[in-house]
């Protein structure tokens, strides 16, 4: 979506009136219905005013086009900067990314990201080459009149106009280098050197034709894209579906290929349990709808699982540079879809539904549903949704099956383009055992339908001592398969003072991991800490130890919880408070229930468990052992 487009001769005369900034506000407000804040003007200001600068030598046709803002389709994203034209008759389009920057510290371990001053303090942020090259492989990628004519050339690059590289040499650190060759960055004092760039590649203005053309061409996946995820997934032995997990993937791919002439949007929903292929079926199908040319994403809120199978696939695979690219341009979180672009995507394929949020409405002129689910149903014309009610975990989750439905309803979907299917029902994460499941249902929510045949075949132990419980869990991580995670009961004291402990249970002394939870379930340093919901849900180990803290607790005859005893600061039970007390207490209790349940389904091969009260303790031992303790 064009935000604003101009020839240089145009950009330079809004700019020297004063109404570019005004220009761009208006169009935000009224194009994507977004309120664009002091800041962002600001920057705009500063920055364009450089760009306004560069362009002043006489030698740089004026008729080549500029598009500002330009809004990527099916994302939020926008490029800051592209100019189009011509080169020897080829038509080239120039990517353009802005920072004004001053300074930045490399990150040691994490794949192009920088650390640097933005939105009010330091954070981590895309190295500026990988930002601008992923936009312009995102078009080569999708864009139907880029793909499909060989006479288009996209160049992309980074102009960081306050940065001087001697003072702060990070940004061009060795292990950048790779995508500095393919989108070069330019300085403070690199103006000479820029313009030249920009000459070379544009000698000739096409007064923005070819801006228009990809502003309206069809976004589809191209042949590249197609057999990357063949390479990438499809022949990936670990993507390989077994039983019911290979009847409902060909059952959905069957009612999406019949659907797709078809005007009427469909919403599809896929219940189903721990460990029983959700996230494995949804990714073969955003394979699958890829290769048969459908516009599809893969959507999930939580970042966690995001980063660790991103990271995964990208890991398993030779050529890195482009398997990243693609998949950054495929995997999404939630907050993409508040601009309401009605049926921008074919297929929206989300994965943990469940953790699905209702925004707030942070301004008026915010003209998003607020609920991320009517939201996605909005804008995809089949979404198709991976779901376990007893995941939620939060007070702001309202991912249920019927949640969903009434969105779609609301979206005007018909009832028989409403699916519900059956669930997935065979479990394969704790060594086959559905009745390890089942049992975790019953102490949890008294089901009472399971046997202990489980026992035969995976590892089950109740601890008294938190101590022996991690040193058990840790002679299991030599290939890092095994972590020790916890109910949230602790304050996160370390993160301002790394000399304090947060999790202290006699001389069990212990600090969270979530200053690094973005590769927790990977990284082999994080065995020496506790990790918690938010780092595995949705991912998986071979062995997990799991606290049961004082947040649950048994009375002899069955499992109870005390919300008061989560930290403070736990935003999964913010707004209790200023609800009705026994339905506080109920939703409390349920979200507490369904934490634990999500810790001690994680593991494969063994669980261990320790709790603060014993009572809890001698109750889980009777139910296992019929021991009396």
């Amino acid at each position: 979506m064009l935000i604003y487009k101009s020839s240089l001769h145009g950009f330079i005369e809004d700019i020297d009136d004063g109404i570019l900034t005004e220009k761009l506000n208006n169009n935000m407000i009224n194009m994507v219905n977004k309120k664009v804040s002091k800041n962002e003007v600001n920057s705009w200001n500063n920055s364009l005013r450089e760009m306004r600068i560069l362009f002043a030598d006489e030698n740089i046709d004026k008729n080549i086009g500029i598009a500002i803002e330009y809004n990527l389709p099916r994302s939020n994203k926008r490029i800051d900067v592209i100019l189009s034209g011509l080169n020897d008759e080829k038509r080239r389009l120039l990517i353009i990314e802005l920072k004004q920057w001053e300074e930045c510290t490399k990150v040691v371990g994490q794949d192009m990201i920088v650390n640097t001053y933005v939105g009010g303090g330091k954070r981590n942020v895309s190295h500026p080459s990988y930002q601008s090259f992923a936009y312009g492989k995102f078009l080569s990628d999708f864009s139907e009149v880029v793909y499909t004519n060989t006479n288009i050339e996209i160049q992309t690059c980074a102009y960081l106009h306050n940065y001087n590289p001697e003072l702060h040499p990070d940004i061009i650190d060795l292990q950048y280098q790779e995508y500095i060759n393919e989108s070069p960055l330019f300085f403070k004092r690199d103006l000479k050197k820029f313009r030249n760039y920009i000459k070379d590649f544009l000698n000739k203005g096409d007064n923005g034709n070819l801006i228009d053309d990809i502003d309206s061409s069809k976004i589809r996946p191209g042949k590249s894209i197609q057999k990357q995820m063949r390479k990438i997934i499809d022949n990936k032995s670990n993507f390989l579906l077994l039983d019911d997990q290979k009847v409902i993937f060909e059952n959905i791919l069957s009612f999406i290929n019949k659907n797709k002439n078809n005007t009427n949007k469909a919403v599809l929903i896929i219940p189903g349990g721990p460990g029983t292929g959700k996230t494995l079926i949804a990714l073969k199908l955003l394979s699958q709808c890829i290769q048969n040319n459908f516009n599809a994403i893969y959507c999930t809120k939580n970042e966690a699982v995001r980063n660790v199978f991103k990271k995964l696939i990208i890991d398993d695979n030779l050529d890195k540079k482009y398997t990243r690219v693609t998949i950054d341009n495929l995997f999404y979180g939630s907050a993409v879809f508040s601009n309401l672009i009605k049926n921008r995507l074919d297929v929206t394929i989300v994965d943990e539904a469940h953790r699905l949020i209702n925004r707030h409405q942070y301004t008026k002129i915010d003209k998003g549903y607020n609920n991320q689910i009517r939201e996605i149903i909005c804008e995809s014309k089949v979404s198709v949704f991976f779901i376990d009610e007893k995941q939620i975990v939060t007070t702001k989750d309202i991912g249920s099956i019927n949640e969903i439905k009434d969105q779609a309803i609301l979206e005007g979907i018909s009832a028989e383009n409403i699916i519900l299917f059956d669930p997935l029902l065979s479990q394969f994460r704790s060594s086959g055992a559905d009745e390890y499941i089942k049992f975790i249902d019953d102490i949890l929510y008294q089901n009472k339908e399971y046997d202990l045949t489980f026992l035969n075949k995976f590892d089950l132990k109740v601890f008294d001592n938190v101590q022996e419980m991690y040193d058990e869990v840790k002679a299991k991580s030599l290939n890092n398969s095994a972590r020790v995670l916890a109910g949230y009961c602790w304050d996160w004291i370390s993160k301002k003072d790394k000399s304090l402990n947060d999790i202290v249970i006699g001389d069990f002394k212990k600090q969270w991991n979530l200053e690094n939870y973005k590769y927790y379930m990977l990284e082999k340093e994080s065995i020496n800490q506790i990790g918690c919901i938010h780092q595995s849900q949705g991912l998986e180990i071979d062995y997990a130890g799991v606290i049961i803290g004082p947040d649950m607790y048994s009375d002899g005859e069955k499992i109870l919880t005390d919300g008061s005893n989560r930290v403070k600061t736990d935003k999964s039970i913010i707004g209790l408070k200023s609800i009705e007390k026994n339905k506080a207490d109920e939703i409390g209790d349920l979200i507490t229930r369904n934490t634990y349940n999500v810790l001690l389904t994680r593991a494969m091969k063994g669980r261990y468990i320790y709790c603060t009260d014993k009572n809890l303790s001698k109750f889980i031992k009777y139910k296992l052992w019929n021991i009396e303790v």
